[in-house]
């Protein structure tokens, strides 16, 4: 009886598993990651920004019909008083589903006051190619928040605050809220803090409390402690942050 190679047996399984002979294909890490962050309009260093890395994986077609299935990895940090963050790199680790693309990291930076800030990774141009390594083109580069002077937090049209506020808790909410297990809401305090700081303000300008990430995981507590018991209480985490 003809032998099956072990190299026959890989090409076979490798695009439906990613155990056994894929596993080589599917270990990640990430360079480091540091900037400048500034005010728009001054040039100065804004110093207490909060800084959130995710590494995405990613699971379908890469063409758009796919959709998040991990996080391969989160991390934060905040500015300096030069305005500088660092995030160190990491790996390598064992992906736990899909692929992580060469867009990888996203870069989330906030503070209050300022408008929200998405950066994406990676190198070139083709940002859906998959890599095992995460690098960004912009390391040590300055990048400018600018300052809502006076924000109309009523306002719901585009381009105001409240919209942009919005936009953040949204972006968070696709590794907070839609990945529940890995307890990434731990992760990122700092940035929880700042966000309940806001969401007070708001509140105080529209008469109600605005929807924001904190009020997703406050009022599904129960939901994230039966589905994560190892992960705690969001809402008790939220309690103990000095707000």
């Amino acid at each position: 009886m003809k032998r099956i190679s072990r190299a026959a047996i890989c090409w076979v399984f490798t695009a439906v598993t990613l155990s056994g002979c894929a596993q080589e294909q599917h270990v990640y890490s990430a360079d480091p990651v540091y900037a400048r962050v500034v005010d728009a309009g001054t040039g100065k260093p804004l110093e207490g920004v909060a800084v959130v890395a995710y590494w995405e994986l990613y699971r379908g077609s890469l063409t758009g019909d796919g959709m998040p299935c991990a996080a391969a990895n989160v991390q934060e940090t905040v500015t300096d008083k030069e305005g500088w963050f660092h995030i160190p790199g990491w790996g390598p680790v064992k992906g736990a589903c899909g692929v992580m693309r060469n867009m990888n990291p996203f870069v989330y930076l906030f503070k209050p006051g300022y408008g929200y800030l998405r950066k994406a990774g990676g190198i070139g141009l083709n940002s859906s190619k998959p890599v095992s390594v995460a690098q960004v083109d912009w390391n040590g580069q300055t990048i400018k928040l600018s300052r809502f002077s006076n924000p109309d937090l009523t306002a719901s049209g585009p381009h105001t605050y409240q919209d942009n506020f919005l936009i953040l808790n949204a972006d968070l909410s696709m590794f907070i809220t839609y990945m529940p297990t890995q307890c990434n809401w731990k992760k990122i305090p700092v940035t929880l803090q700042l966000i309940a700081l806001q969401v007070r303000e708001f509140s105080r300008a529209l008469g109600y409390p605005l929807t924001s990430i904190i009020s997703q995981l406050e009022s599904n507590d129960q939901y994230f402690q039966k589905v994560a018991p190892h992960c705690g209480s969001p809402k008790q985490f939220i309690k103990g942050l000095r707000i």
